[in-house]
């Protein structure tokens, strides 16, 4: 489809933002196809836009939100998208926003640390409530990415080392308050090289597979986001070499799969 973008902006004036539906959905659809022999959830990683059209144009097609900020996660209900399919995750999240998180009664709270652990675990408590929670795990592997947007390294400082979690799932297994149900680990942004995600995937599928051995069953497997896309010359990632990549990790784990996708589902 061809777009008068000069057109436009004579008539509605600039600044104005032009969004592709039919562009989204072929994206989803093919990300989503990609993983029909396991049981998935596309979960849109709201900060890519926040534009509450785009949004629930994603949730109509059955995506899930993944936010960054309790304000995130309003724009998502707001629009429709249900709690069970909202995750929240990000660094430096307010004791008011864990609270709102866990009244909204959404999926699961990605933990970025282990005093973020605890301080779920405390506000968990004093709503009397059970939080189900993921801990963002940092597998050491590099992206291969600009340095400014990787985030897989011990030296990014996101999400916690593979020792350190053990420990942490071992102590949220055993709280009243907190029930640990998922994993999480996001190597990168613009990711456009399948080793590091493979590397990632089978490293924190080795984890899962030694906390099964000590009564320790998670039910997701939470991939991040990152896949890149064309900007001049990049060659990208296919999304079913993606999958594939992260599918050949898992035999033998009964997982539900979940990927963050942001500007691959709405950059044309």
């Amino acid at each position: 489809m061809s777009i008068n973008f000069e057109q436009l902006a004579n008539k509605y004036q600039t600044p104005y933002y032009v969004y592709d539906f039919d562009h989204i959905t072929a994206q989803y659809n093919e990300l989503k196809s990609t993983f029909k022999a396991r049981k998935s959830l596309v979960s849109y990683a709201v900060k890519a836009n926040s534009n509450l059209s785009v949004i629930k144009h994603l949730g109509d097609l059955g995506a899930g939100a993944d936010c960054v900020s309790i304000g995130e996660v309003k724009r998502a209900l707001k629009v429709g998208i249900a709690p069970y399919k909202i995750i929240f995750s990000g660094v430096g999240k307010t004791d008011i926003e864990i609270k709102e998180a866990l009244e909204f009664n959404i999926l699961m709270i990605n933990c970025e640390s282990e005093a973020e652990l605890l301080r779920v675990e405390l506000i968990a408590k004093e709503l009397d409530k059970e939080a189900r929670i993921s801990i963002r795990v940092n597998p050491n592997v590099n992206p291969n990415t600009h340095p400014y947007i990787s985030t897989g390294l011990h030296e990014n400082k996101f999400g916690v080392e593979i020792d350190m979690a053990k420990r942490m799932y071992i102590y949220a297994n055993k709280s009243q308050y907190l029930n640990p149900i998922g994993i999480h680990f996001h190597i990168g942004s613009q990711l456009t090289k399948l080793e590091p995600i493979y590397e990632a995937s089978e490293i924190v599928a080795d984890m899962v597979r030694s906390l099964e051995a000590i009564d320790i069953k998670l039910k997701f497997f939470d991939v991040g986001g990152g896949l890149g896309i064309k900007y001049n010359d990049e060659i990208t990632i296919k999304p079913y070499d993606y999958a594939q990549a992260v599918l050949s990790t898992l035999k033998g784990l009964d997982l539900t799969i979940i990927c963050e996708p942001g500007r691959f589902l709405t950059v044309n």
